[in-house]
């Protein structure tokens, strides 16, 4: 805040916001002016919107700031370790009506980009379903960075057995067949990371669209082609995780334990 004729009102410093912020800042100007310039007010409902307006400013500036610690690698382990500030993040992002809360995503997605982190984040339920709204928001940012979230925590070893739920593989399956090609790259490469456990080839399998989404990918041509080099690796994966299972299996004996499928088709009682 700056004192203007000993007025308090508030101020947008450009350099803790940053440029990235001026789409915001626009937004908040918009969202401020919420009544009717011809229509009487009294000198309480003027002093309520004047609260509401620095209340506004204030929060912008406090995600402003946050975004920057955020892109520091140094700081993301110590910020993400803090509990009440991942909450509070996670509770604002699903706030759509703020014009800053897709800033609040973002902020969840940097943290993921330090691998130490994304075991804390995965584990966490509320954060996870907040992703999984976000993946069906009617602004494309929001679903991008929901998504690329979820492609670095889907990369954590210990968590991709968790996080293989039909919720967040539906979601997946969703964005990848997006017409946004940053969000649908993110969204099959979360698959990929998924498909790379034995844990996980159950839900994987089970969970409708999955598997021929993937397909449709692999085969469309209007996917990018990298898009398809890893759709053909997800199936893969799959496929051997599969083989693999039919090779534990109970095997009778006198035959092959490392199962190949035979090729041969089979009916009940057929005429020759």
């Amino acid at each position: 805040e700056t004192a203007n004729s000993g007025k308090l009102t508030p101020s947008f410093d450009s350099s803790v916001s940053g440029d990235s912020f001026q789409d915001d800042r626009d937004d908040y100007d918009k969202y401020s002016q919420n009544a009717d310039a011809n229509t009487p007010r009294d000198e309480g409902t003027v002093r309520h919107d004047k609260t509401e307006e620095l209340l506004l400013a204030a929060r912008s500036n406090a995600c402003a700031v946050l975004m920057h610690l955020a892109k520091d690698c140094a700081s993301s382990s110590t910020l993400c370790e803090n509990q009440l500030l991942v909450s509070t993040l996670v509770e604002v992002s699903e706030e759509f009506q703020l014009p800053f809360h897709t800033k609040c995503i973002e902020i969840l997605c940097n943290f993921s980009r330090f691998p130490a982190n994304n075991s804390f984040l995965a584990a966490n339920k509320e954060l996870i379903e907040t992703l999984i709204k976000c993946s069906s928001s009617k602004f494309n940012e929001d679903r991008l960075w929901a998504m690329r979230t979820l492609q670095n925590l889907t990369s954590d070893e210990n968590s991709k057995v968790a996080l293989a739920t039909p919720s967040l593989l539906s979601a997946l399956s969703v964005s990848a067949r997006s017409d946004e090609p940053e969000e649908q790259l993110a969204a099959v490469a979360a698959l990929v990371n998924l498909s790379g456990e034995p844990g996980t080839i159950v839900p994987f399998t089970n969970t409708k669209n999955v598997v021929s989404t993937l397909v449709h990918l692999a085969h469309s041509s209007t996917s990018s082609p990298t898009v398809k080099a890893i759709s053909c690796d997800a199936l893969a994966a799959t496929g051997l995780w599969l083989q693999t299972l039919a090779g534990v299996g109970t095997v009778p004996e006198g035959m092959d334990k490392v199962l190949l499928p035979t090729q041969v088709a089979t009916g009940w009682q057929r005429w020759d």
